[in-house]
């Protein structure tokens, strides 16, 4: 994939992907004391045990991001923020979109410090059953995946035209 550079500052789309990476792992070891690594996996398993999280920005900076996640490892960052053992898909809802808020938050602080921009994002989807990012066919998004005891993770971005709307979770749903 053409890794396209940031007309403001020159910075390839891949450099904000690294900063999201490093921000998903960051704020993981301070929310959930969990450690995950860079994989090179993509995750298996039926798309019944993912879930995933995905808002859009507003803004000079317009992206997609999104977050799919095995169902075990929103479980144990949930009981982690809850602080309970018992975790339900609706705690896994709320907590989750939090934990999301926090990593698209620190990221977009990010962006609008080094291209002095005012981009914000919009309510975030959470869906469940979808399947990984990486099995997108749009190659327009760059997607790292994440990996720990309890499962797999994969953050992605996609950078979006002034005039081109992004696309939903939604549109991501399995068609049974």
């Amino acid at each position: 994939m053409k890794d396209e550079k940031n007309s403001k500052k020159g910075i390839a789309d891949s450099d904000f992907l690294d900063f999201l990476v490093t921000t998903v792992i960051d704020i993981t070891q301070k929310v959930a004391g969990m450690e995950l690594v860079p994989s090179q996996e993509i995750p298996h398993g039926t798309t019944l045990d993912i879930a995933s999280f995905s808002t859009r920005t507003n803004g000079d900076f317009r992206v997609s991001l999104a977050m799919s996640a095995h169902i075990d490892l929103l479980k144990e960052i949930t009981r982690h923020m809850k602080g309970h053992t018992e975790v339900s898909m609706g705690d896994i809802e709320i907590y989750g979109g939090e934990y999301f808020n926090i990593i698209f938050g620190v990221f977009l602080s990010y962006v609008n410090n080094v291209l002095h921009t005012n981009t914000r994002f919009r309510v975030p989807l959470f869906s469940e059953n979808l399947y990984p990012l990486r099995s997108l066919s749009d190659k327009r998004w760059y997607v790292r995946a994440l990996s720990c005891p309890y499962g797999m993770m994969e953050v992605g971005l996609c950078k979006l035209s002034e005039t081109e709307d992004c696309m939903e979770a939604q549109s991501y749903k399995i068609k049974e």
